[in-house]
């Protein structure tokens, strides 16, 4: 059995226009004009509703529970004590809360700032283990789901420890999870998807995955 632990962060990114202005007019008049400055803000919780943790792993002979170091609304996203060769879905792993006052809406990118890495030091390639989906009561652990991308695949840079991303052209296109269009507070959750190989080594594997949210 190989157990996963993977924990979560969160960046924030926004575009910000140009101040205001004021100026006299030969009238005599005065002319006064002020621009609001798009914001926004994001968090993350993890864990974010009542019946979160792993399903699956038919067939394994062991029962999926999530591991200690989950706890509702925080902790990490903890899979506990998996088995080599099965697929697992996490229920309600995260929670993405964005408020913005952008009329055109933002973005959410998620990327991962390492591989799994394991207490051993050896490693598994993120995308080819971790996956999301939007939540939904009908995901299991065959479900279609989209691959988690590390900044070994995008040429980011990780920072602050893994916590924040540097990124070298803007946000890939490829991390994007979660759009709109419009202005306000708009909340999106997600489950996970683990596919264990079957060659991993027993170990403790750890990564992080940072979610950014950026103003259109």
């Amino acid at each position: 059995m190989r157990r996963i632990v993977l924990g979560l962060g969160l960046a924030i990114a926004a575009a910000l226009a140009s101040g205001g202005y004021s100026d006299a007019e030969q009238n005599g008049a005065a002319k006064a004009t002020w621009k609001v400055l798009p914001s926004i803000n994001a968090s993350v919780t993890p864990n974010y509703q009542t019946g979160f943790g792993p399903q699956g792993g038919t067939g394994s002979g062991a029962s999926p529970a999530p591991g200690s170091a989950a706890t509702l609304d925080g902790g990490y996203v903890d899979f506990g004590t998996v088995v080599a060769g099965y697929q697992y879905v996490y229920k309600y792993a995260a929670q993405v809360k964005v408020m913005t006052n952008d009329a055109l809406g933002f973005k959410v990118f998620a990327e991962g700032t390492s591989e799994f890495t394991g207490s051993l030091g050896s490693t598994i390639t993120m995308d080819s283990v971790l996956f999301w989906m939007l939540s939904s009561s009908g995901n299991t652990q065959y479900s279609a789901a989209t691959p988690f991308y590390t900044t070994n695949n995008t040429g980011d840079t990780p920072t602050n420890g893994g916590l924040n991303v540097t990124f070298a052209n803007g946000p890939p296109s490829q991390t994007l999870i979660y759009s709109s269009s419009t202005q306000g507070t708009s909340t999106q959750g997600f489950d996970y998807q683990i596919r264990v190989p079957e060659t991993v080594a027993t170990d403790t594997f750890t990564a992080i995955v940072v979610y950014t949210a950026v103003a259109n």
